[in-house]
């Protein structure tokens, strides 16, 4: 079903989401094989771009790894024990876990669309190793990355794969990622209301409803709306995508320098 338009942002997935399995999924370092094709040092004492990446990486599994337990708990708890007028011994622990955990629900999401961003900057700057020329992209903003081959009149050349996949395959990027990042989280935001919920009839998936008056309607601005979702779940699949490819390209583009 074709999502409304007054709504933005993320599809919930639509299927009860196995934590254990998606963790270990964004646990491995998609780009792995790129790292060691560019031939880093294994031991460094000074940082580099790889050491750079590897602990954006790191910082990013581990707010997922944080918010998707929480999520977890918040699914069972919501969908069982709040209902319950006894509690067993499990529906004890899992509300104790949900009393410590709800209050930095929304705290933990925000460090996923924090540390999604900073890795995606530190990503950008691991292609100017297969991008060689003068007429180059930025290396530190993959927002200003994004906007160089989006503003190309012409092919870039041997790199027209790689310009044209950016330009077509991470919408997600500027919505909702960059634009919640920027305007709800680290800049001043616009009126607006917001919650946690679950979307979309899911059970378990506990994403980011942001609700934003679509009129300038003194007496009633809610009559009228628009709804930015947002899924840190759907936000690691759209990622971790983009992390295989680019690391597939990069790879292939390294080798064929090298011929």
């Amino acid at each position: 079903m074709k999502k409304p338009e007054f709504i933005l942002g993320h599809d919930p997935l639509g299927r009860r989401p196995n934590i254990r399995v998606e963790l270990e999924r964004i646990r491995r370092d998609p780009l792995h094989e790129l790292l060691h094709a560019i031939g880093f040092a294994d031991h460094v004492i000074v940082a580099d771009d790889r050491t750079r990446y590897q602990d954006a990486y790191m910082f990013y599994h581990l707010a997922l790894d944080r918010y998707l337990h929480a999520m977890s708990v918040a699914a069972r708890y919501s969908n069982g024990t709040r209902w319950r007028h006894k509690y067993c011994a499990n529906d004890r622990k899992v509300a104790e876990q949900y009393r410590r955990m709800a209050p930095f629900l929304e705290f933990d999401l925000a460090n996923c669309l924090l540390h999604g961003r900073i890795l995606l900057d530190r990503v950008v700057g691991l292609s100017r190793y297969f991008l060689i020329g003068e007429n180059l992209p930025s290396f530190t903003s993959f927002s200003d990355h994004k906007k160089f081959f989006t503003k190309l009149v012409k092919p870039y050349g041997e790199h027209e794969e790689y310009a044209d996949f950016i330009r077509k395959n991470t919408d997600w990027f500027d919505m909702p990622l960059k634009a919640v990042r920027d305007k709800f989280v680290v800049h001043a935001s616009p009126k607006h209301m917001r919650f946690l919920g679950y979307p979309g009839g899911s059970d378990y998936e506990l994403d980011l409803t942001i609700m934003l008056p679509d009129r300038e309607d003194a007496e009633k601005p809610f009559a009228k709306v628009k709804v930015i979702l947002v899924s840190p779940l759907r936000l690691s699949h759209d990622i971790g995508y983009f992390l295989n490819w680019f690391c597939r390209y990069g790879v292939v583009a390294l080798k064929s320098r090298h011929m």
